[in-house]
């Protein structure tokens, strides 16, 4: 994995929030690292809004510039701070599975990342998710 130079973001805070689940976060691009804080009062360069089930596009590798196009994920803000923001994704290796395995295990990762791939195209995702984690904390051997 190489190093992603933030450089360019320098100073620059970009608000993310998910549209249908109670996540809001502002990331600070400040002394070459990224900070996340919840606090959410700071003006913000870029506002990002999503839906839970697009974020999870995102972590399965759906095309970013895609969605953009699609109107799927909304962003109001300083054009070029934006620009430089999706530069920076596409040059993200993000492996999800991996990344959630560090605190679950592998086991759960995996099949987190299973029924995060099923729910990609749900209108409900997150009763969706609710019901399937319900279920497989219920009777894991059984779980498909």
């Amino acid at each position: 994995m190489h190093q992603i130079d933030i450089r360019p973001l320098e100073g620059k805070t970009v608000h993310f929030s998910l549209q249908d689940f109670p996540i809001e976060v502002n990331f600070i691009c400040t002394n070459a690292r990224i900070f996340v804080t919840t606090d959410t009062t700071t003006h913000a360069d870029v506002d990002i809004k999503l839906k839970s089930n697009v974020f999870l596009q995102l972590m399965q590798g759906e095309d970013l510039t895609e969605l953009l196009r699609q109107d799927k994920i909304i962003i109001h803000g300083d054009v070029k701070t934006t620009q430089l923001l999706v530069d920076l994704l596409q040059q993200v290796e993000f492996d999800f599975e991996e990344e959630l395995s560090k605190f679950t295990g592998d086991i759960v990762a995996h099949q987190v990342g299973r029924i995060a791939t099923k729910f990609k195209s749900s209108d409900n995702p997150l009763a969706a998710i609710k019901d399937k984690i319900t279920h497989f904390l219920i009777a894991p051997k059984r779980f498909h």
